[in-house]
């Protein structure tokens, strides 16, 4: 079975610049803008979420130090440490 397809002998493609509208250059800037500003919301997210656990690990590691748990500050400041690392 075959197909037989219809093609014009002579095509013709016309291209025509067009200009980029007002409402097109608006959106994109918009979109542009509200990428930025997601981008800076979950950066910031981020960071205060990492200062938040240094702080917990931090204050955990001062209530050990305070109950007696670490006989020198070298293990306490050995202790700080690990608070950084995560």
């Amino acid at each position: 079975m075959s197909l037989l397809f219809y093609m014009p002998e002579k095509i013709t493609a016309k291209s025509e610049r067009v200009e980029p509208t007002t409402s097109s250059i608006i959106m994109v800037s918009v979109a542009i803008l509200v990428g930025i500003i997601i981008l800076m919301y979950s950066g910031l997210m981020y960071t205060e979420t990492m200062m938040k656990q240094y702080s917990d690990c931090r204050d955990k590691m001062a209530g050990f130090e305070q109950s007696g748990a670490y006989s020198s500050p070298e293990q306490f400041k050995t202790a700080l440490s690990l608070c950084e690392g995560k």
